[in-house]
């Protein structure tokens, strides 16, 4: 009798180790066997600052790289005076054919910037192209301005508008990204690619104007071109298919930074690299993380 218990004992000791190993084989070839996700294991570090992707239907990270240290944002902050003007014309606050008496301070900005003459007016519809597509500082001044009556004032409704968006540690102290002698604009990569997610949800017609190259303005007949050298198809290494967007910038303690958006079928997604050390560093570093994305995600 007790050998038949122990035996027993002995047996079911036996298949209770025999199940678990088992399952413990079945759960590591699940593990092995998962999704693959956009991580550092699977990207190479990208060659900036910080870096960022995300879908942009859905917000999911797909990759990021110290994308919660602040750092100064350049031009890429005009998204936010673009967000701004583009609520206004919905809002019926403004209308695209209002004209915008273009102040002494607004025409002196430097930088980037399209010709403007101080006392004459100008189309918002022709200050916000030369701000989407050329970057002109000048421009996004003017609009400013013309929306809260001064740089300062507008600043300040660009970090309300920031803390509505849960942009959490983004600071305004200008609608251009230039750096003053009262501070500069300063961003996540996170929350830089959160504001392009709001602003290609809540604005989606936006990449009609930015996926072109070039824009003559109406009123003063200038060729205004894009500063997103992804777009000319000029360099292969700068090529990505379906891309349309949206934002670049630069200052000497910005660096390079661009912000991209591309479609394919009916996935968009969303870069952003800050802080690269060279003019073409931050298109061909965005082509690996787009294509990657597409390929991965």
């Amino acid at each position: 009798m007790r050998k038949t218990t122990w035996a027993v004992l002995m047996l079911t000791i036996f298949v209770g180790l025999t199940l678990l190993r088992d399952s413990d084989s079945v759960e590591a070839d699940w593990k092995f066997q998962g999704p693959i996700t956009l991580t550092e294991k699977t990207y190479e570090k990208v060659d900036a600052q910080a870096a960022i992707l995300l879908d942009s239907q859905t917000g999911e990270i797909m990759y990021e790289q110290n994308a919660d240290t602040s750092y100064p944002v350049a031009s890429m902050s005009k998204m936010l005076t673009e967000y701004m003007l583009l609520e206004a014309i919905k809002e019926e606050r403004i209308d695209w054919d209002d004209e915008i008496v273009v102040s002494g301070s607004a025409a002196a900005t430097g930088g980037s910037r399209v010709h403007l003459v101080a006392g004459e007016a100008y189309p918002i519809k022709d200050l916000y192209e030369a701000m989407a597509i050329g970057s002109a500082n000048n421009a996004a001044v003017a609009i400013g301005e013309y929306l809260a009556g001064s740089t300062s004032a507008f600043a300040e409704q660009m970090n309300l508008k920031a803390a509505e968006l849960n942009l959490r540690s983004s600071s305004f102290v200008n609608t251009t990204g230039l750096d003053t002698g009262y501070g500069q604009n300063e961003m996540t990569a996170r929350d830089v690619g959160m504001l392009a997610y709001h602003l290609l949800n809540d604005f989606p017609d936006i990449v009609k104007l930015t996926v072109e190259p070039s824009v003559e303005l109406a009123s003063t007949k200038e060729n205004v071109a894009n500063t997103n050298l992804m777009l000319n198809g000029e360099n292969a290494d700068w090529s990505v298919a379906g891309l349309d967007g949206l934002k670049t910038g630069y200052t000497t303690a910005a660096g390079y930074c661009f912000t991209g958006t591309a479609k394919r079928g009916d996935k968009r997604l969303i870069s952003v690299v800050m802080g690269a050390e060279e003019d073409a560093t931050r298109f061909t570093e965005t082509k690996k993380l787009m294509e990657r994305g597409f390929d991965n995600g």
